[in-house]
């Protein structure tokens, strides 16, 4: 059965990358989760999304130039919604900490500039190692140079290339660096694609699909996870076609 991947948490409804919208997607029955990370100014690595602050805080400019601790002032935007707690930009260990006693796959997307080598891969993979999550872990990036930095550090770990379109050069691309999924944008992708990753061994995290009959097509379809803003949609159609 294909996978039910909640992108940035339960975003439909709750703010996105944020420890209420992970919680809520687990509640919901997803399968995992999917995420965004990038390095704080002082070195930690915060789940965000955004270069920027201004469409998800009340601050702005280049997350990379805050600290921690001025991160943590910090609050996320609610989406209007009342008796909500007020929600911080959690952080890595944080997720972690959260996570490790569940049954739950997370896609780490890494967040860098031009695939700039600015020490992410390595702490991400020393602290997938320190909770013991490396079966539950699937890493992920847009920059190639980021994916195979990740398979130099570790050949292990399951990568999986992020794709604007999906073409066959590009699978080829995925297949050569050694990238276990492809994680292309939905529109970009037809039956013919879906058979020529397969040939190549390639699985498919597809994202974003949110649509009842989007979603109903691409289980169907059989491809290995959706990524949806979603989760309690997509799980009742695995529940009733599964029955």
């Amino acid at each position: 059965m294909t996978l039910n991947l909640a992108h940035r948490g339960f975003s439909g409804k709750y703010p996105e990358n944020t420890m209420i919208a992970f919680q809520k997607a687990f509640e919901v029955g997803a399968d995992g989760i999917e995420l965004d990370v990038q390095l704080t100014n002082d070195g930690t690595v915060v789940i965000f999304h955004d270069d920027t602050l201004e469409r998800l805080t009340s601050s702005k400019g280049q997350l990379t130039n805050y600290t921690l601790e001025e991160l943590k002032s910090l609050s996320i935007n609610s989406k209007g919604q009342e008796g909500l707690a007020e929600q911080k930009i959690p952080t890595l260990k944080e997720y972690f900490e959260w996570v490790q006693d569940k049954n739950l796959l997370t896609n780490i997307e890494l967040k860098t500039v031009n695939g700039n080598d600015i020490g992410l891969e390595k702490k991400v993979l020393k602290m997938i190692k320190e909770y013991g999550l490396e079966n539950q872990i699937i890493i992920s990036s847009f920059q190639k140079e980021n994916m195979i930095r990740v398979k130099k550090l570790n050949a292990t770990i399951q990568t999986g290339l992020l794709i604007s379109k999906c073409t066959k050069q590009i699978i080829q691309k995925a297949k050569e660096i050694g990238m276990n999924y492809i994680h292309p944008n939905a529109l970009s992708l037809n039956e013919e694609l879906i058979e020529y990753a397969d040939n190549y061994d390639l699985k498919i995290n597809a994202w974003t699909i949110n649509e009842k009959l989007d979603l109903e097509k691409a289980v169907k379809v059989g491809i290995n996870a959706i990524i949806t803003d979603f989760p309690d949609r997509l799980k009742k159609i695995q529940d009733k076609l599964s029955v």
